[in-house]
């Protein structure tokens, strides 16, 4: 009863103005008030203007730039009302375990939000004006797409570069949010936004304080909390973009983007000024710099121990991990063959011995072979890529699919086909251990992809 009484009650959003204590129904009330304050506010003596919202310590010689700024605030507190009221309605919601927020997170604002919809490129100091104003488009765009007989075709959304069509007004609603990135609700404990209550119930299941481990992934073991968290993590398996010069798959434009630069580019716009080495990324010369003209040293941390190396990258990677299990824990190998369980310090030793002694070929497009830990704690070798029907049949076209048994003893890489990006989220959770195995999977075993 004193939920439901709860989900009744009118939240009430405090103005955090130095001095205010009053509280409004609405985004709206709170943001004209705001208004008002804004009128009163004057720069300091150096011409700075401070914000004045609870204990934020911003400061800027602009005063529209402040302005946004102290919008910006009151919007987050009606996020926070709202994200507070979820877990008291709510109380099987775990709660949160981040460290505490010490003031509001606020993004940086150096410029008004634009509306971006055809046509209008209108902008405003407010974000929630700017939030009111996108949906007002909406709502005009359905009224004026709807035919005479008020029968409701798909609507089109306006915004650049977009043409998606959506079912109705609501639904063009909401996905126009994702373009203006709307927030719905944000954690009262950390301060994180999110866009909606189920993302906020999320990231409170998924921190290790409130991991019930329940639903295992077949792909990497790792434990989730819930099947929905568990459906989200399975689609970093899944491979949907295919480079178009070779085979490469990858499970992310920005992964795809890295492969085509690194492998297809010749452009390498950063050089040293000490040498002719040029690379790709700023990164890249940053590391080569350490590595190479630089004097510095990291050292083992473990008491008594002289082991050094010149950069950090290879103080945390390989260079460490396997001093680390050498010397101070006396494990020296951490990969294994998987068939025929001969141990290697390395990878790329493994590497070699599985194409020399197996008869093992790369993945076509790929250089290396990837390896994960098993249950024992020992790297071996990936045997399964999950991909995308689209993805398999650019590779494999016009090669006719042949479906087989998946046999223990193959050293072949195995492909699991989905028709699509969303198949890959239907997850069939099975036994008590709450293992995923994807829903009507097509299995290809091949000798090899080349």
């Amino acid at each position: 009863m004193n939920n439901k009484r709860r989900k009744t009650d009118v939240l009430m959003i405090p103005c955090s103005w130095t001095g205010c204590e009053l509280q409004f129904t609405n985004d709206w009330e709170l943001n004209g008030h705001i208004e008002a304050h804004l009128e009163t506010l004057k720069p300091h003596s150096n011409g700075n203007y401070n914000c004045v919202w609870g204990a934020c310590s911003f400061s800027t010689r602009c005063i529209t730039e402040i302005q946004r700024h102290i919008y910006y605030h009151g919007y987050y507190n009606g996020l926070l009302v709202h994200g507070k009221n979820e877990l008291e309605t709510n109380p099987s919601i775990p709660r949160c375990n981040a460290v505490p927020r010490e003031c509001d997170k606020i993004p940086d604002l150096h410029s008004d939000f634009r509306c971006e919809w055809v046509d209008c490129n209108r902008t405003f100091i407010s974000i929630v004006e700017f939030q009111d104003h996108i949906v007002q488009h909406a709502s005009f765009e359905y009224e004026i797409q709807k035919s005479p007989d008020d029968e409701r075709p798909k609507i089109q959304c306006n915004w650049n570069f977009c043409k998606k069509q959506m079912d109705n007004k609501y639904r063009l609603i909401e996905h126009i949010r994702t373009h203006s990135n709307k927030k719905q609700v944000a954690c009262y404990h950390c301060g994180e936004l999110f866009r909606t209550k189920t993302t906020l119930f999320d990231h409170l299941r998924r921190q290790p304080e409130n991991n019930t481990q329940k639903y295992q992934c077949a792909q990497c073991s790792k434990y989730f909390a819930t099947e929905k968290l568990l459906r989200s993590h399975m689609i970093k398996h899944v491979n949907c973009y295919k480079c178009s010069m070779c085979d490469m798959t990858c499970s992310s434009a920005s992964a795809l983007a890295t492969h085509i630069r690194y492998r297809h580019l010749k452009d390498k716009p950063f050089k040293c000024v000490e040498c002719e080495y040029r690379c790709v990324r700023e990164s890249d010369l940053n590391q080569h710099v350490q590595l190479v003209h630089s004097q510095e040293v990291h050292r083992c941390e473990e008491s008594g121990c002289n082991y050094a190396v010149k950069t950090f990258q290879a103080l945390r990677k390989s260079g460490i991990l396997q001093h680390f299990l050498e010397v101070h824990r006396n494990t020296t190998f951490i990969y294994l063959c998987h068939c025929c369980e001969k141990p290697f310090k390395s990878g790329k030793s493994l590497s070699v011995h599985l194409i020399k002694k197996h008869d093992f070929q790369l993945p076509s497009g790929h250089r290396r072979f990837t390896y994960r830990i098993d249950e024992n704690g020992f790297y071996r070798l990936e045997t399964t890529r999950i991909e995308s029907l689209e993805v398999t049949e650019q590779i494999l076209t016009p090669t006719t699919f042949e479906i087989t048994e998946i046999t223990e003893d193959s050293n072949s890489y195995e492909i699991v086909s989905l028709t699509n990006k969303q198949d890959a989220e239907r997850i069939i959770v099975s036994n008590d251990r709450g293992e995923a195995r994807p829903a009507g999977e097509v299995i290809i075993s091949l000798p090899s992809l080349d």
